[in-house]
């Protein structure tokens, strides 16, 4: 029993020991040390936003990338056999480097425009003259002459060939 109320006795005097300034003083580590946790929890979710947002625009922009190379690449090839095409079966583009309209069309084509067969009027005059090119640019597809730009689909249809 002694040793039960020494405990106890040893217990109350430790609280009494300790001054009402040094309480106020670990209270106030206390509140410090939790600051500092609370600081570190938000500066640690922070951080994790951070992360999380930058990993949302790599996938985001990946993705939208990955549209678009794809998208471009189909149709690289579409046009790519489609230009092939038009030369299997003897398209032939007659223009001139320097009129606007002959650069519309090949803008069309893209880099696929060097697998067409192209007559530069200029350096070509007698055969443009023989076949009564005016216009420029001036498509032959099977023996027969369609001046002026044409789109696509208008070739496609005049040709036969699948764009």
């Amino acid at each position: 029993m002694e040793d039960e109320n020494t405990n106890h006795s040893s217990g109350q005097s430790d609280d009494a020991s300790i001054s009402s300034a040094e309480r106020r003083r670990l209270k106030r580590l206390k509140a410090k040390d939790e600051r500092r946790a609370e600081r570190r929890s938000v500066s640690e979710k922070s951080r994790l936003i951070t992360i999380a947002i930058i990993i949302g625009a790599v996938l985001v922009f990946g993705g939208i990338g990955y549209v678009i190379y794809s998208g471009s690449s189909a149709q690289a090839k579409s046009m790519e056999s489609f230009s092939q095409c038009l030369r299997d079966k003897g398209a032939v583009i007659y223009g001139n480097n320097w009129c606007q309209y002959t650069q519309k069309q090949m803008h069309m084509f893209g880099e696929q425009f060097s697998r067409l067969k192209y007559v530069v009027c200029d350096e070509n005059k007698a055969l443009c003259d023989e076949k009564k090119i005016t216009t420029t640019p001036t498509w032959e597809i099977d023996g027969r002459m369609y001046p002026q730009v044409q789109t696509l689909e208008a070739l496609s249809q005049l040709s036969g060939c699948r764009i």
